[in-house]
């Protein structure tokens, strides 16, 4: 590691409530692949391990980070209270969702390694090796492939638009020509979806948030388009509210909305009721009621009532206040 990563490091561990590690393996690819970097846990201490020493730096800072960013409060938190009963399912919809949620800190993170000095034009070509091994090319029609090159295509188009912000104009353009050729359709869609992450400005959580949301309702609707499953990102995921103090002292009802869900509420089997921001018609919370219909009506009223800080406190769901 470099001894700008060793800083780097020294500063998660001073915000880690126990020790991080960091461990790279001996494999020399060539391909800069995001997805390798692995997390461990053994007691206090989180292990990051990077199997390839390929931008290794990169991949570590990045991975850092992220972590840095969770930490310190600015990155509203992703949680996964529903589910639909089905394993499969549920995993596939815990990894979409997830990398969607790093593809907006990818937008400040990248932009923080390219001003250490990371991002450089071998970056960018390792990068690009990566997304030519990961991904298959089209073949005319959209198959069962195209959400996976999709997301993939949203990161290589938010490293692509840095890159530019740096001047490796060369290396952008040739990564782009490449990705136009090989995946025409999602690459297409990646741009459109890469905009408003990159136009954003990721400084502070409330911009931050709106933009998640952003994200999850615009790969919806290209999904939708394409007449493939869309994710419902925004009714299956919780994410974390950013609130001023006046929000928070107010009653429930002056920002929810409270429906029947679908899907089950995760803990306690039950068929799971969500609150969505009047807003944003985001999943907020989720909530067991009483299982006795008849104690229903009650709940709800006090619910409705009850002062959104209490609220959060009681599901013990972080919040961030906006300052």
């Amino acid at each position: 590691m470099t001894p700008k990563l060793e800083v780097l490091l020294e500063q998660v561990n001073q915000t880690y409530p126990g020790t991080v590690m960091v461990r790279t393996g001996q494999e020399k690819s060539g391909r800069l692949r995001l997805d390798q970097a692995k997390q461990s846990f053994l007691a206090d201490r989180l292990l990051i391990e990077v199997p390839d020493q390929t931008e290794a730096d990169f991949v570590i800072g990045n991975e850092l980070l992220q972590l840095m960013l969770s930490l310190n409060g600015i990155v509203p938190q992703i949680f996964f209270g529903l589910t639909f009963e089905d394993d499969a399912l549920d995993q596939q919809l815990v990894t979409i969702a997830s990398r969607l949620h790093k593809m907006v800190m990818h937008g400040i993170t990248y932009r923080e390694m390219a001003k250490q000095g990371y991002l450089t034009a071998d970056t960018a070509s390792a990068f690009q090796a990566g997304i030519e091994d990961e991904l298959t090319a089209e073949e005319g029609e959209i198959d069962g492939q195209h959400l996976f090159r999709l997301l993939s295509l949203v990161d290589a188009q938010i490293l692509l638009a840095v890159l530019k912000e740096q001047g490796l104009l060369e290396e952008a353009k040739g990564a782009e020509k490449a990705f136009s050729k090989l995946y025409p359709k999602a690459n297409a869609e990646a741009k459109a979806l890469a905009e408003p992450i990159m136009t954003a400005d990721l400084k502070d959580s409330r911009t931050i948030r709106k933009t998640i949301v952003r994200l999850f309702a615009g790969l919806d609707e290209l999904l939708e388009k394409d007449q493939l499953p869309t994710v419902n990102a925004k009714q299956y995921v919780t994410l974390a509210p950013v609130l001023s103090e006046r929000q928070l002292a107010g009653p429930v009802k002056n920002l929810f909305e409270i429906f029947h869900s679908d899907m089950t509420d995760f803990a306690s089997k039950e068929k799971a009721y969500v609150g969505l921001g009047k807003q944003d018609q985001q999943n907020t919370f989720v909530i067991a009621p009483p299982k006795n219909p008849a104690d229903r009506p009650k709940f709800f009223k006090e619910l409705y009532e009850l002062p959104v800080k209490d609220l959060l406190e009681k599901l013990a769901l972080p919040y961030i206040v906006r300052k």
